[in-house]
């Protein structure tokens, strides 16, 4: 199974998310539908993110690793997924190592003490809701439910969005709780999945 998805994601062609989501542990698959990104809507994100072969994407809050195990699939860039849950992370490497995908790695870090510099292009699929939702009962390990940390989450990434280079890039998927710095300007909006996706740019320093 991993081989024939994973080959036919390379050429471009189309799977369903279920049978992408076989490749990982039962728990994962449950939680698809609610936390990770559907897999039309990621290859859409992937594609806008990426310039050449050079850019480097950072998914804040990369969960199970699919929207980077996607993005180094059917784009030339590389991919860095940061996720603060251990069992995720080691989930994403081992479904990106078993499937025998480069240019993707996965970081066991939190938000505030990675360093963003390094990279062209971020992704944001609503990363920080699950600290104000009470129910998580969909993800095996949770985390702490302090709308505090929301905030906080919130305003770090504003300010590292603030201090990136003109032209980095930023897709979001359902927001990310907060509202872009004024340096950015909308390239576009589409529907995707249930909701938008929206392609930002920074204009100026």
């Amino acid at each position: 199974m991993p081989n024939w998805v994973i080959r036919t994601l390379r050429a471009g062609g189309e799977i369903s998310d279920l049978e992408l989501d076989a490749l990982y542990p039962d728990w994962v698959r449950r939680a698809s539908d609610t936390h990770f990104t559907p897999l039309e809507v990621a290859r859409r994100a992937a594609e806008l993110l990426v310039h050449d072969a050079s850019t480097r994407v950072l998914d804040v809050g990369s969960g199970s690793g699919k929207f980077c195990l996607i993005g180094a699939l059917c784009t030339e860039g590389s991919f860095y997924g940061v996720e603060q849950r251990a069992g995720l992370v080691r989930v994403a490497e081992e479904t990106a190592a078993r499937c025998g995908v480069d240019r993707v790695r996965y970081l066991h870090q939190n938000l505030t003490t990675i360093d963003w510099s390094p990279f062209d292009a971020f992704y944001l699929f609503n990363p920080f809701y699950e600290h104000l939702a009470e129910d998580q009962t969909l993800i095996e390990e949770r985390i702490e439910h302090v709308p505090a940390l929301f905030r906080l989450y919130v305003d770090t990434t504003c300010a590292r969005l603030e201090e990136a280079r003109p032209g980095t890039r930023v897709v979001t998927y359902q927001g990310f709780g907060g509202v872009m710095p004024a340096a950015y300007r909308r390239l576009l909006c589409e529907p995707a999945g249930d909701d938008y996706l929206e392609l930002w740019q920074k204009e100026r320093g």
